[in-house]
Formats: structure tokens, C-alpha cells, sequence
């Protein structure tokens, strides 16, 4: 089973807490890439991808940079995982024409979850899991289930990395 986990930056690698610690240290907190991500966040990310062996879709702002530049970054920063896609910044024509629009909730416009929902049906067949890793709701009411959110000043703590895990995880214990 292809397992997919849906990752914002802002809030869950780049926390607010590693920011103001860098600060007050009077260290460099960016590279050329943007701010430097949190060592603790990072750490559990690596957990989460060790645990699961899942591919990470950028949903994030950072993703305007480009998938390229995206993975030379993670490759620059010695970053856990594979990053395999960035999310479109609209949602299909052809997901839209597929969905249920009784889910989409008319008064937040576009958001992330219709980014998400379209690239899982633009880049998937049935048999995948995903998480949606984010500091902010930006999910589809049918996707809670495989929705995370994560304090924006700490990020990816130990309890967001269990939760990640167990959800990716879960298909695993389906058969025992």
C-alpha cells in the first residue's frame, strides 16, 4: 500500500519555538531556502518516515519554490524522506467533476483539502494512505479521519508522531 503524508512547513518543521530560540542565541535562522527547520520536528518527521516508509507530498506555501528546488533542499538539509510531488494550487477540473460538493464547505472558498483531494485523485488509485500534516484546519470534512494538526510552536512533537503513524500504519492491522 502507498502510503502519502501531506506536509505543511510553516508550523510543523519551521516552528515557532526553534525561531525565537535562534534569535535569542543571535544564530542564523535561514539558509537560502527560508527558514531553517526545527531539529525536534525534524527528528520526529524521521521517525514518522522510518515507521511508515511513506513519501512526502509538499502542501505548503514552500511549494511555490518548486518540486525542484523542494527536493534539492531536502537533499541540501539532510532531510528525512523522499519528496515526490507538491500539491496543484487549484483543484482539478476532473476531481471537481467527481466529487460529492455537498463536503465542500462554501464559505472557505479554495483550500488545502481540494488541493489534496485532487492530487490523490489525479496521482493515486484506491489503495493509498495518507495523513495531512498541517498547523491549520485546511481539511474536507471527509478527510478528518487523516487529518493531524500540530501546535505552530512546537511542530512535530512525539504525540503528533504517534498519531501519524498509527493513522498511516492502520491498513497494516487490518489483516491480522
Amino acid at each position: 500500500m502507498e502510503k502519502i503524508i501531506f506536509l505543511d512547513i510553516d508550523g510543523v518543521l519551521n516552528t515557532g519555538q526553534y525561531h525565537n530560540y535562534l534569535i535569542c542565541q543571535n544564530k542564523p535562522s535561514q539558509d537560502k531556502y527560508g527558514m531553517l527547520f526545527d531539529p525536534k520536528a525534524v527528528r520526529q518527521l524521521k521517525r514518522i518516515v522510518e515507521a511508515t516508509r511513506a513519501d512526502i507530498i509538499i502542501d505548503s506555501s514552500w511549494k511555490f519554490l518548486g518540486l525542484e528546488v523542494m527536493q534539492e533542499m531536502w537533499k541540501q538539509r539532510n532531510l528525512p524522506g523522499k519528496v515526490i510531488g507538491v500539491t496543484d494550487s487549484v483543484a482539478t477540473d476532473n476531481w471537481l467533476l467527481k466529487s460529492n460538493l455537498d463536503d465542500i464547505d462554501p464559505t472557505l472558498g479554495h483550500c488545502k483539502g481540494m488541493e489534496i483531494a485532487s492530487w490523490l485523485d489525479d496521482n493515486t488509485k484506491n489503495d493509498v494512505n495518507y495523513v495531512i500534516l498541517d498547523d491549520e484546519y485546511v481539511c474536507l470534512e471527509s478527510q478528518i479521519p487523516y487529518f493531524v494538526l500540530t501546535n505552530s510552536n512546537y511542530g512535530i512533537t512525539e504525540d503528533i508522531a504517534d498519531k501519524v503513524i498509527a493513522i498511516l500504519n492502520f491498513s497494516s492491522f487490518d489483516n491480522v
